[in-house]
């Protein structure tokens, strides 16, 4: 699905205030002009956003009031454990990525964090903890179904929605309370509602001159000498007042002498690079891929770690080019 462009069906923003009905227009334009001044997705209220995408405000209005009807949901094996899915049926999934979309491309994320953020990737992540003595890491356990609704409305509040608009915005991205799993807009509300979290480990990590990074659910801390014996409590004690809870049977801390992988690249060395079965598994594709033998309905997966192992491979030598 392409992205649509700012505006959706209008060119500029003139013809956009004109399209809405003087009610509309005296009540939206001014949150409309000063969101697009940030170069935010001008989202204030549904009748507004109905005009934007063509929809009508009663069918916006379903789709935020009763959720569930726009919605696949299901579960999928993932090794031993199931994982549910909630897919966005087409009108909704629009909204959410056109939405999503250009909001990553309006908020300047800060370095830490990683994950959904154009330009930045996990191997430049990992390369962050390349060559440190100690590696503390942690997910969060089911991050969007985790990630509140509340948490969201006052983040898009802070970005400078106003409470109508935000409030939309969260009805149209969230199911049952938090964000939904399928939706194309919650991993950038995500990073944007857990601004508060990343600011508070960003702090402790500058007090004890370690390195930081979030990718999505996945927190890394690094640094050089001995690690910190206080580094987990902390981390529990920036996490309890919240509605997130660190994963605890993937919490572990990790020091020199031990395989340290983050992000699944070995980083004992100057630049990330790939485990020995990762490597070995490659070469296999490779040979398959040489030889024509790989299945039509396997090409794109085969082909997308063809890319990875080649995104690593040439990592050092993009950033010395630059």
């Amino acid at each position: 699905m392409k992205e649509p462009p700012p505006l959706v069906l209008f060119t500029d923003l003139t013809k956009y205030l004109s399209a809405l009905d003087d009610d509309t227009r005296a009540a939206d334009e001014s949150a409309i002009r000063a969101l697009c001044a940030k170069e935010l997705p001008p989202v204030a209220s549904t009748r507004s956003l109905g005009v934007l995408f063509g929809f009508r405000p009663q069918f916006i209005g379903t789709m935020r009031h009763r959720p569930r009807r726009y919605y696949n949901v299901f579960e999928i094996r993932k090794g031993r454990k199931k994982r549910r899915i909630q897919a966005p049926r087409v009108a909704i999934k629009i909204i959410q990525k056109w939405f999503g979309h250009y909001l990553s491309r309006a908020i300047e994320f800060p370095p830490h964090v990683v994950g959904f953020v154009p330009g930045r990737s996990s191997i430049e992540a990992a390369s962050r903890h390349c060559q440190k003595d100690w590696i503390f890491s942690t997910d969060i356990a089911d991050c969007f179904q985790t990630t509140a609704a509340t948490d969201v409305i006052d983040s898009l509040v802070g970005l400078g929605y106003s409470e109508t608009g935000a409030e939309l915005i969260t009805d149209l991205n969230c199911l049952g309370g938090s964000l939904a799993q399928g939706s194309p807009a919650s991993p950038v509300l995500a990073n944007l509602a857990m601004t508060r979290i990343d600011d508070a480990i960003s702090k402790m990590a500058r007090r004890l001159q370690a390195t930081f990074t979030r990718y999505a659910d996945d927190i890394v801390i690094s640094g050089i000498g001995k690690p910190p014996d206080t580094l987990r409590s902390e981390i529990e004690q920036i996490f309890r007042p919240t509605t997130w809870r660190i994963a605890e049977h993937k919490t572990r801390l990790v020091t020199a002498g031990d395989r340290m992988k983050v992000h699944g690249l070995l980083v004992h060395e100057e630049k990330p690079r790939l485990t020995k079965g990762y490597r070995r598994r490659i070469r296999a594709i490779r040979h398959l891929h040489e030889h024509g033998k790989i299945p039509e309905s396997e090409l794109a997966s085969a082909l997308g770690h063809l890319a990875y192992a080649e995104s690593v491979e040439n990592f050092g030598k993009e950033q010395a080019s630059r």
